[in-house]
């Protein structure tokens, strides 16, 4: 009797929805917990694995025997991804999602204005189990499905190598799948969402044909709005990725090459330096005869060296180095080292 009265309150809800022309979403939450609050949530097309507040259109609570319901004519008549979840623990966080195999307390699908959808009780699994009039979400269905299947023929490859081909691998039979069975292209683009972006990437390269193929289908469907603009910002976000690593490189490149030309620019500065004080500081020729021992002490004495210094350096006699030194000074007409130095610069600038 109770089947009976359930399934002719689901024919009623379809009845009503191609009539009126809005949409249910009904079902029963299976929880020792009463007055349970369910929400629904519209989605992008990659944000099937996050949740957010700002995803959250709508809530509801359930009754006494756990039972809620969605109605109305608010939401959009394209088809769109819609998320429904409830928190396993009130108490809790309200942004919650638990998949572990055994829980799971959300569900993923299309949906629109004019869709019935209803959620069976399940105790373990909450709104994994249920009927839709939507055909993109049974389409969805057996895409994930085809999916499964893939991944469970690729997921024993461990050879990084052979991980990368078994990746574009997955893509091609994805593609392939869609092009075979003329999926509705929410149904690519959500498939889609699971790939890595590299991959995505070397793939939009390889066959960019097939993404301006989506891109057309849904700008047709959506008027260039909604989820059409989301594959357009992905399109440009990966693009913009490549972008940034050229002109990452490039201002790598930059910062190198004006490294190098500063410490160039600087060795050029100090080899100017030391030339113009080799210029500045010597001995003048000019006038004043030298001996060459002489103009050996007079080198040194320039670079500030002291007297025994100097006879160490020559091999000979402190007082011999005492009386060169004597006779530099009495040639350049100077009393000591100070005069000896300045008279030295003045003559170069002369």
């Amino acid at each position: 009797m109770k089947r009976n009265l359930f399934l002719f309150g689901l024919a009623f809800y379809v009845c009503s929805n191609f009539c009126y022309g809005q949409y249910s979403i009904s079902g029963y939450l299976d929880s020792p917990t009463k007055n349970k609050r369910v929400y629904l949530s519209l989605l992008r097309f990659n944000e099937q694995n996050t949740i957010a507040t700002s995803q959250v259109l709508m809530s509801t609570l359930t009754d006494s025997l756990g039972y809620f319901s969605f109605e109305g004519k608010l939401l959009s008549d394209k088809y769109a991804l819609y998320r429904i979840h409830a928190r396993v623990d009130e108490s809790g966080p309200t942004l919650q999602m638990l998949d572990d195999g055994v829980y799971k307390n959300f569900q993923n699908f299309v949906f629109s204005n004019k869709d019935t959808i209803v959620f069976r009780k399940n105790s373990r699994s909450w709104f994994s189990s249920y009927t839709t009039t939507n055909p993109v979400d049974i389409e969805l269905q057996e895409f994930n499905s085809y999916t499964l299947q893939l991944n469970r023929e690729l997921s024993s490859v461990t050879d990084p190598k052979l991980q990368n081909q078994s990746s574009t691998q997955m893509i091609s039979e994805l593609k392939s799948y869609a092009d075979r069975n003329d999926v509705h292209p929410l149904v690519t683009l959500v498939l889609l969402a699971n790939v890595q972006d590299h991959f995505l990437k070397d793939d939009l390269e390889s066959d960019p044909e097939f993404y301006k193929k989506l891109q057309d289908s849904l700008n047709v469907y959506y008027n260039n709005t909604a989820y059409a603009n989301q594959l357009d910002e992905l399109i440009i976000d990966l693009s913009k990725t490549e972008t940034q690593k050229e002109l990452e490189f490039y201002r790598l490149v930059a910062y190198i090459l004006g490294a190098v030309s500063f410490i160039l620019s600087m060795g050029v500065v100090l080899l100017f330096v030391k030339l113009k004080q080799k210029k500045n500081v010597g001995l003048p020729q000019e006038n004043i005869n030298l001996t060459n021992q002489e103009e050996r002490i007079s080198e040194l004495i320039i670079q500030d060296k002291s007297n025994k210094e100097i006879a160490d350096e020559l091999f000979i006699s402190l007082s011999t180095v005492k009386t060169h030194i004597r006779n530099i000074y009495a040639k350049l007409e100077v009393a000591n080292r100070q005069e000896f130095v300045d008279k030295l610069k003045n003559h170069s600038r002369d």
